[in-house]
């Protein structure tokens, strides 16, 4: 029976659950000023959900990082906020499934602009909510969450869930509209009571023929504070591929007006967002230029391998920026898989140089 069978009594939803897992080895290493530090992390993600019993699962999802974690570690968190190992149950949750509309309670995972799983790391972020998906219009997904508390890669404690604006949480509303040929059209609002509300706006075009690939998209951010500072954001990205070749160009563009842009809770939605450098670490009326190769090497015959190049760009007049990132990805079969990604980044007065490669088993 398929997870999206429905079992006929409580125990037949228990003994035709479903589960998998991943298990992770990391490794990383951060160069500031000729002193290099490294990572060594293994982590296990194990992950179980009911069969349906009238509409309702129950699922749960354990992560774990042990390793060799240094106290001051400079790079991207591999362990908790004192580099010691940790275990953190990220989801328990109860779904109900009832026609359009899924309705989720628990520790859970899911992304949208300002609060997304961000898998950057050995445990990627989660979030304790009440989240509710509905697709009863034609084209249209509407999400409504009111989120508690986080936990993961990029929260100040990774191994411990936190409240989000104290005791007050975050709400978030979304939609997303696939109506329009060959179009994405999405609008989100995010709400943290007196504190900060943030407004956003997509829009994604992609298209193909028989040799190219094409697309383009544009996006609007305006994060409103209490203290009368705000930060209007205007995006812009156009991609072009060779099918032939397996080459696809990007080129992205962000402004900001303002304080600086924030990437709230996650890795954010700007265009111009690398790996290390985004554009918060740009400042007040931060303006930066993003550039891009992918390369599909199946195009001669490895199948399985992709490449990609970053050049980011500072184009203002507030702070110095800039980062290059050469990154690879093999998938040697569906069970495993191996990615790295090498970053030379500058930002102010600080340079570092980072490396970070993985290899995951998926069962």
């Amino acid at each position: 029976m398929s997870m999206h069978s429905y079992a006929d009594t409580l125990s037949h939803a228990l003994s035709h659950a479903q589960s998998d897992g991943i298990v992770r080895l990391g490794y990383q290493s951060h160069e500031v000023e000729n002193d290099t530090d490294t990572d060594f992390a293994l982590g296990v993600k194990l992950h179980f959900e009911t069969a349906p019993y009238y509409g309702v699962q129950a699922g749960a999802t354990l992560f774990t990082s042990h390793g060799n974690g240094k106290e001051g570690f400079e790079g991207i968190p591999f362990f908790d906020e004192k580099n010691e190992d940790y275990t953190l149950l990220g989801e328990a949750y109860l779904k109900g499934t009832f026609s359009h509309t899924t309705l989720v309670l628990g520790r859970q995972s899911f992304d949208s602009p300002f609060a997304d799983s961000d898998d950057i790391g050995m445990v990627p972020n989660t979030f304790e909510a009440l989240t509710l998906l509905n697709t009863s219009l034609k084209d249209t997904t509407i999400f409504l969450s009111q989120v508690n508390k986080w936990a993961g890669v990029d929260s100040e404690a990774p191994g411990t869930f936190n409240d989000i604006n104290g005791n007050n949480g975050m709400q978030i509303v979304g939609i997303t509209y696939e109506g329009v040929r060959k179009m994405t059209l999405s609008g989100w609002f995010y709400h943290l009571k007196d504190d900060v509300k943030i407004s956003y706006l997509e829009a994604d075009y992609e298209n193909e023929t028989d040799r190219f690939t094409y697309s383009a998209a544009l996006q609007y951010a305006f994060q409103d504070y209490d203290n009368a500072e705000r930060s209007t954001v205007y995006g812009a990205a156009a991609s072009f591929g060779v099918k032939k070749v397996g080459l696809t160009t990007v080129i992205a563009y962000n402004k900001v007006n303002g304080i600086a842009a924030d990437n709230f809770f996650g890795g954010g939605p700007f265009f111009t967002n690398a790996e290390h450098n985004t554009l918060r670490e740009e400042g007040p009326d931060g303006e930066t230029i993003l550039y891009t190769l992918l390369w599909d090497a199946s195009a001669i015959g490895a199948e399985g391998l992709n490449f990609i190049a970053n050049i980011d760009a500072h184009t203002g007049g507030q702070y110095h920026a800039r980062e290059y990132d050469i990154g690879m990805q093999y998938e040697y079969s569906d069970a495993v898989n191996f990615s790295a990604i090498y970053s030379d980044v500058e930002n102010g007065d600080l340079a570092y140089k980072n490396l970070r490669v993985f290899a995951n088993y998926c069962f």
